[in-house]
């Protein structure tokens, strides 16, 4: 298991709160500090809209106010690592999700005025299966919605398997995983459960299973191979606190990646401080 000694939290503390935002400051102190859970939601609830949705910013590389499905899952992914699906806050989420479902299963894409303001090119590609990972979260947490559930899966048979371990893929294993039901689809998982190394060793940079892509299946990876990539992770820290991003042209992603994995080492219990 590495160790980060208080000096080098609080150089990585440094990091975040120099080029974070207010949500990573709030869940660095939850998860690091003295902070509360409480304070991580009020900072998250700055970015839903009156309808329930998540909007604003939330993913950074989205600017408008309008909700969103990548936004909703942003919000998700907090609320999973947060343990906070009780709130009021995550039963407004699940009634924008439902409510913004096509027949098809899909959340409509881009949001609405998404040209209007700043935003990254590829935003304007199909975003279909982005309710795949939002109905994974949902059923994880045990939300009971039949219909939401049912366009989902709807969606799902109709989509091609993906081809490969591409990182941007991982909406279909989601859902393979909390949704599968039949004899097929749990094959399907196991087969990419036996593929994980490769996932890792395609996308070594990202760290998947410390990333809110893929850390749903870090508990399908070995002892062995978590225990690997968290030393390795921690070796990629650099002097300033912050993880080398795997997108240097994005330098806003760093606070986020390096706070993501931390905290991700830190739920597994891959990680002490000394």
């Amino acid at each position: 298991m590495p160790d980060l000694s208080l000096d080098q939290l609080n150089t990585i503390k440094q990091f975040v709160f120099k080029n974070g935002r207010l949500l990573e400051r709030q869940l660095f102190e939850y998860f690091f500090g003295s902070g509360s859970q409480e304070a991580c939601l009020k900072a998250l609830m700055a970015y839903q809209n009156a309808d329930g949705g998540f909007g604003h910013g939330i993913e950074p590389d989205i600017t408008c106010p309008a909700s969103s499905g990548i936004g909703a899952e942003t919000a998700l992914w907090i609320m999973d690592v947060l343990d906070c699906y009780e709130s009021q806050a995550a039963a407004a989420l699940v009634s924008w999700i439902a409510d913004n479902q096509t027949q098809a299963g899909d959340i409509p894409h881009p949001p609405k005025q998404m040209a209007d303001y700043p935003h990254q090119t590829w935003w304007g590609n199909p975003d279909g299966q982005r309710i795949l990972t939002l109905a994974g979260y949902l059923k994880k947490h045990g939300v009971e919605h039949e219909s939401l559930y049912a366009k989902a899966r709807n969606y799902f048979v109709q989509m091609p398997q993906p081809q490969g371990m591409q990182y941007y893929d991982y909406p279909y294993y989601v859902y393979l995983k909390y949704l599968g039901d039949s004899p097929a689809e749990s094959q399907k998982l196991q087969a990419f459960q036996a593929r994980i190394p490769d996932l890792l060793a395609e996308h070594a940079d990202h760290f998947p299973l410390f990333s809110r892509a893929w850390y749903l299946f870090a508990d399908m990876a070995t002892d062995e191979i978590l225990e690997s990539e968290a030393l390795r992770l921690v070796s990629t820290i650099q002097a300033d606190g912050g993880m080398i991003n795997p997108y240097p042209t994005l330098p806003h992603w760093r606070p986020i990646w390096t706070l993501d994995s931390l905290i991700l080492l830190k739920q597994f219990g891959l990680i002490s401080v000394v």
